[in-house]
């Protein structure tokens, strides 16, 4: 057992959370080629493995995803993939299981030179490492081919936060140039590939990849079976060796599209065309809603996966229960292996009303693990409301008139006819409003306005739709974006149009008093001033407070390298500070530290071992959400040890084009997917008191390319239908404790600063109860816009980011120091990155206001040269930014724009200096868009106290 051979010990927890990564692994790992039975491997014999993943498999994507490489501190172990504990390679796994690896010397070697290049790369974080794969000769294969008749050729890749994917590029190893291979194959590969079908006959592709490669490629290769292991967290070696040797039965299913090649797309040839808008051109036609459509043949379609046995799909029967469909199918095990099966269900939208794609997963279901012969009855319920179509002329979600076909299989290129429902009349089901508008003309693909070949229908029952669903009114309630301030000071009068003032009682009212009843949240926050309303609504800046002096006691443990956490400074109030960690591959956190006993006053090693989970592809691939709940009970618990209150997960981004480079994070092409997994991952998460989910990246954050600032240009309908619809089915199933916006535009408004977003969607349409969060910095959004927009918790947030709230409520006076410069406070502290606190003032020439900073005693301005000097040195008026930073880290001057006498003078002989500028006197946001906020954070922090 791995716990005997690891140091200190493997615990209970990391057993267990173990074991379930494996399950789950093998449950999502596809079978796309197997020719005549290659797979399982016959036997325990000798075997040869080739490629850098064999020895160096990826476990997972890299930057937040990644749970092994330290945090938000980093300086996580650099050889971190050669612990048992953290990570088991093919090679190491295939041992253990009894293989000899004929080239084992061979790989090892060329493993040594991989983890020599990987050391020297200075960003262990957020770069994403990539080495050459060894060049083959005949003659070397050859000489192993006498000992064994399979090779298994693993091709890797990597990617992750920041970067998005390539067709292929050049690196620089010493002194020597290379070709890597990404969704391309490298020219080394496919020449390896080559001499490889040469020398054995059977060849075994294992694809250790975060998402597609291309089909053409891998065609040319000849292999006689591939096998997707994806990045299967710290058990893959294990996992892919249990699917090999068939200790287990491969049941995973494509939950992307593999196109033939990347030209095939019908984002090819927009996406990142362009650095600063991303035009959805394509609309609804995302993944197999396009290839189905436009008949372009897929090289692997949605929804595939092989096995090692057989099914047959049989007593197929459709039927209506009031305004739900019913289906049913007989699935039976004709194989010689234990297996499951995936039943998806498509359906056909009549196109009376609009253009539709050719078919839509409406519903899946996966069986049990059926013994040969065995056999399984499924039943599956679809809510007819959840076959409509957003149309923005009808003001909502509609049912078209005429038929919709219902298709059952186990692909979107394998299905049978099941029935026809009729519809006689449009219906509109659902009432909404116009969110998140275009602000400029968009040209979008349309799909099909007639079903020319309804053949395959002819024999199929048809059901007569009597009972239509009720028509809900999800308008949002809060659209007119009024905003009420709970003021304990009669006089308080309100300062926007869109604010009403409700008077409540002064009184020192404690956390715990609204747990118990005795008064209100927002009776509560009404007695906080503006100040710290804008802490409660800011994290306390990047990592966690006692992160470079952690401490361990009975009571107390530093988390550091967890992502950020709250604000401490109303702790007299009974509020605590809740705690935030990077996920989805797992809790994100430094695994091993010095911590100070705070009952001995010595030093102790503290130990955060957290399990790592395979990426949120790979758990899709499943197809099964109950093994995503375990997974998030996994999580749960690696939280509750390690006292962490919000995991930054799951991922839930729409996989709209291969080449973004966080995919891997995120589960389907397709929006049902998404959403049911997120929604059981979610439930695993808040399984256990005290902790919750953060569902990621709110909305249509498509790209890793100028991620920051891009503006998705998006129509209604892909929007609602396509890029919004997983977060409505995660939060209306699992109500997440928390969401994260997203660090790009939509439509021209960052997401975090759009109230359509943020308020009305979320709350108002879709009953959202927990927290909004910005992602860390937030992007293009600005703190106080994103108040009243409804993202209440700026992260990392920081002083900084507190008071751009503060002075939107009020005027706050600039700061000066003893010397008469403006604070320069250091925002992060991985940098020398300031912010200057101006706050309400802006240096100006030309404005009519002025600002004096007194100096300390001893300290004298004097001008010389046009510039004012104290005790003979400059002072500074700006800091300089994070961009430039890291644009030139060796020659950044942190403090740029000394004080000069366009902008400055000297008052009182000397002891003072004063500026000249604007001093903003008009409040931009009421008291009231702070507390409402606040009010939200509050409610999250109360449930993850335990009150």
């Amino acid at each position: 057992m791995k716990s005997n051979t690891i140091y200190p010990p493997m615990s209970e927890r990391e057993i267990s959370g173990a074991a379930i990564s494996r399950e789950a692994a093998t449950q999502g790992m596809v079978l796309l080629k197997n020719i005549n039975g290659v797979l399982p491997l016959k036997g325990r014999g000798k075997i040869a493995l080739f490629g850098n993943g064999a020895a160096r498999t990826i476990r997972g994507g890299t930057g937040s995803g990644d749970p092994f490489n330290g945090g938000l501190s980093g300086g996580g172990d650099q050889d971190v993939d050669q612990s048992l504990r953290y990570h088991i390679n093919i090679l190491n796994a295939m041992e253990t299981e009894g293989f000899e690896i004929v080239n084992r010397e061979q790989q090892m070697a060329w493993a040594r030179c991989y983890d020599l290049a990987k050391r020297e790369m200075k960003d262990q974080v957020m770069s994403v490492f990539a080495f050459p794969e060894e060049p083959l000769t005949t003659e070397k294969l050859e000489e192993y081919a006498k000992e064994t008749e399979t090779a298994i050729c693993v091709i890797s890749r990597n990617s992750g936060e920041g970067n998005d994917r390539f067709m292929k590029k050049e690196v620089s190893i010493g002194d020597k140039k290379y070709e890597i291979g990404d969704y391309r194959l490298s020219a080394v590969e496919m020449d390896n590939l080559k001499k490889l079908r040469s020398a054995f006959s059977s060849l075994v592709l294992v694809l250790n990849v975060p998402g597609s490669i291309s089909v053409q490629d891998l065609e040319a290769a000849c292999a006689d079976a591939i096998l997707l292991m994806g990045q299967a967290g710290q058990e893959g070696g294990a996992a892919v060796t249990d699917i090999l040797t068939g200790k287990a039965t491969p049941s995973g299913k494509l939950t992307a599209t593999w196109a033939k090649k990347y030209e095939d797309y019908p984002t090819a040839g927009n996406f990142l065309q362009d650095f600063n808008k991303a035009v959805y051109t394509e609309g609804i036609y995302v993944g197999y809603r396009y290839f189905d459509t436009f008949n372009v043949e897929p090289g692997y379609p949605f929804g595939y996966g092989l096995s090692y046995t057989t099914f047959a799909l049989g007593n197929l029967e459709a039927s209506l229960d009031e305004d739900t469909l019913v289906l049913g199918v007989t699935v039976e095990n004709t194989g010689a292996f234990a297996g499951r099966e995936v039943v998806q269900v498509y359906v056909s939208a009549p196109v009376s009303e609009m253009d539709m794609p050719e078919q839509e997963l409406k519903g899946f279901q996966k069986t049990m693990l059926l013994a040969p012969g065995e056999k399984e009855d499924i039943k599956i319920r679809i809510p007819l409301r959840n076959l409509a179509s957003y149309s923005e002329n009808a003001g909502g979600y509609i049912l078209s008139k005429g038929d919709y076909g219902v298709r059952i299989g186990t692909s979107s290129r394998d299905t049978k006819p099941v029935c026809k429902i009729r519809l006689e009349q449009t219906a509109l089901t659902e009432q909404v409003l116009v969110e998140l508008p275009l602000t400029e003309t968009l040209e979008e693909k349309k799909g099909l306005t007639d079903r020319k070949d309804e053949t395959i229908w002819k024999d199929v029952p048809v059901l007569l739709a009597v009972q239509i669903p009720e028509t809900l009114d999800s308008r949002s309630a809060y659209s007119d974006e009024k905003v009420v301030t709970y003021a304990t000071d009669t006089s308080y009068q309100p300062v926007m149009p869109y604010e009403t003032v409700r008077y409540v009682e002064k009184k020192e009212w404690k956390l715990n008093d609204v747990a118990s009843g005795r008064v209100s949240m927002e009776e509560f926050a009404a007695q906080l001033d503006a100040a710290q309303l804008a802490d409660l609504c800011c994290g306390t800046g990047w990592g966690v407070q006692d992160e470079n002096n952690p401490v361990i006691g009975a009571s107390s443990e530093s988390v550091p390298g967890a992502a950020g956490e709250t604000t401490h400074a109303l702790e007299s109030y009974g509020v605590s500070s809740i705690v935030l960690a990077d996920g989805p591959g797992g809790v994100r956190i430094t695994q091993q530290f010095e911590a100070t006993d705070l009952e001995s006053g010595e030093k102790r090693q503290v130990y955060h071992y957290c399990t790592a989970w395979p990426v949120g592809t790979l758990l899709a691939q499943s197809f099964d959400p109950e093994i995503l709940e375990q997974v998030g009970c996994g999580m749960a618990a690696d939280m509750q040890a390690m006292r962490i209150d919000l995991l930054l997960g799951p991922g839930m981004n729409i996989q709209r084009d291969p080449m973004c480079g966080r995919n891997f994070e995120y589960f389907s092409e397709d929006p049902l997917i998404s959403g049911k997994m997120a929604s059981a991952m979610v439930r695993g998460l808040q399984s256990l008191p005290g902790g919750g989910g953060c569902i990621k990246h709110y909305a249509a954050n498509n790209q890793e390319t100028n991620r920051n600032a891009v503006d998705s240009v998006i129509g209604q309908r892909a929007l609602r239908e396509i890029y919004l619809e997983p977060y409505k089915i995660a939060i209306q199933e699992s109500q997440p404790l928390s969401i994260m916006s997203s660090y790009n535009l939509i439509n021209g408004v960052p997401t975090a600063d759009s109230y359509d977003l943020c308020t009305d969607l979320a709350r108002g349409e879709w009953g959202f109860e927990g927290l909004i969060m910005t992602d860390w910095n937030g992007g293009s959004s600005t703190p106080w816009k994103s108040m009243h927009a409804g993202n209440d918790l700026i992260m990392p947030g920081g002083k900084g980011r507190a008071m751009n709230i503060l002075q939107a409520v009020r005027t706050v006076m600039p700061e000066f120091d003893e010397r008469g410069q403006v604070i320069m406070v250091q925002e992060v502290p991985f940098a020398p990155v300031f912010a200057a606190r101006w706050n309400s003032f802006t240096v100006d020439p030309e404005g009519p206001d002025t600002v004096m900073a007194p100096l300390g005693e001893g300290h004298t301005a004097e001008m010389k040269d046009g510039e004012i000097l104290v005790d003979g040195e400059k002072v500074y008026m700006q800091a300089n930014d994070m961009k430039t930073f890291f644009n030139d880290p060796a020659s950044f001057v942190p403090k740029i724009c000394p004080a000069n006498e366009e902008v400055a003078f000297i008052l009182d002989d000397g002891r003072a200096i004063g500026y000249k500028g604007h001093l903003d006197k008009k409040p931009r946001l009421c008291l009231g868009d702070v507390q409402r906020c606040a009010v939200h954070n509050l409610r999250i922090i109360l449930k993850c106290m335990g009150l």
